[in-house]
């Protein structure tokens, strides 16, 4: 049973992860830069370029688009663009990016592997972005894998989708050790909000050699591994998720719920999705989770079922000995002490 926190949406807490163009805007700014790529590649006369500034400093929300600037059909690199943006939308102390990439009907062709950031505190116009290939294949080695062999993790992969009816969704999906995932969709033909994230567990099928996820979504989704495990193709959408060169992890915002507990001023949570044990930053309202704790809990260090909605980013803590991370979360609810994570049925290892 879980016991309402407050009012809803009014709490704010931190989460430590153990992962690695249109018409401008009235009062309208614009970014200008240019973007190439090294590799030595013909461009299908169609393929279009898309530049993108993101507001990506809301812990409690998806990274929001400020601007757009599309190039269609790209021609020839360097791509020059301008991207305009209302400049009363920029505000001090938050954080700005622009990415970039290059698609040909839905398929991710090129993209930059970092972002770069910009105005408050950002590298100065006019912005030069780097491209790499989407379909770059390693270089012979252990890391390449063939389709029934074990994947190389972290692995992130990102392309467009259609289904059936046509709906254009952008998949970013990365596939994390020990079995777990980190999924984002974006329905291109939807208004906003139309970013969704997930999380959980991942595994291969031994007789079919399928990827199955299943985290927050009703079914389980299934890929299959094509072309050595560099790309994913999903049998009930037309287009395939492409390998990038090098990981590029998301940091999600979704719902969370997972077992918490606070203890000589260090806080953790075993999330029931994939199983990861986190560290929580003291930030924001995490007084509140706190305080709602330890009214709640019977003995020091006791664990208590709670629900986050937030975010889950790479961020340093000195206290914590794996790996550095971190998310944001607005915890709502907390359960009664006998409250527990559901059990899954079925192995779901990697």
């Amino acid at each position: 049973m879980m016991r309402r926190l407050g009012r809803p949406g009014a709490l704010t807490a931190t989460l430590i992860a153990l992962v690695w163009a249109g018409s401008s805007p009235a009062g309208a700014s614009t970014l200008e830069g240019t973007a190439a790529y090294r590799e030595r590649i013909a461009l299908p006369p169609d393929a279009v370029f898309e530049a993108e500034l993101q507001d990506v400093s809301r812990a409690d929300a998806p990274a929001t688009a400020l601007g757009r600037a599309v190039i269609d059909p790209a021609g020839p690199p360097p791509f020059r663009f301008q991207i305009a943006y209302d400049d009363a939308a920029i505000q001090p102390g938050r954080r700005y990016v622009v990415r970039a990439a290059v698609r040909h009907q839905g398929r991710l062709l090129l993209t930059t592997d970092q972002a770069y950031p910009v105005l408050t505190g950002g590298a100065a116009a006019p912005l030069r972005l780097l491209l790499v290939s989407a379909a770059a294949r390693p270089r012979p080695s252990s890391r390449t894998a063939p389709e029934d062999g074990p994947l190389d993790l972290p692995a992130s992969y990102e392309g467009e989708l259609r289904s059936g009816a046509g709906a254009a969704v952008l998949w970013h999906l990365d596939l994390l050790p020990l079995g777990r995932y980190q999924l984002r969709t974006t329905h291109k033909d939807s208004p906003e909000p139309n970013r969704f994230d997930d999380i959980g567990r991942w595994r291969r099928d031994p007789d079919s050699g399928r990827l199955l996820l299943r985290g927050g979504r009703e079914a389980s989704i299934a890929f299959m591994p094509s072309d050595g495990g560099r790309a994913l193709r999903k049998a009930d959408a037309a287009g395939e998720l492409q390998r990038l060169p090098q990981p590029a992890l998301i940091e999600p915002r979704l719902t969370l719920t997972g077992m918490f507990a606070y203890m000589a001023d260090a806080a953790t949570i075993v999330l029931c999705a994939d199983g990861a044990r986190l560290p929580v930053a003291m930030e924001g309202d995490y007084k509140a989770l706190e305080a709602a704790y330890l009214k709640e809990r019977h003995q020091p260090g006791e664990a208590l079922l709670a629900s986050l909605d937030g975010l889950i980013a790479r961020r340093r803590v000195w206290w914590w000995s794996g790996s550095s991370g971190c998310g944001a979360a607005k915890p709502a609810a907390i359960g009664w002490p006998t409250a527990r994570c559901a059990t899954p049925t079925g192995s779901w290892c990697a």
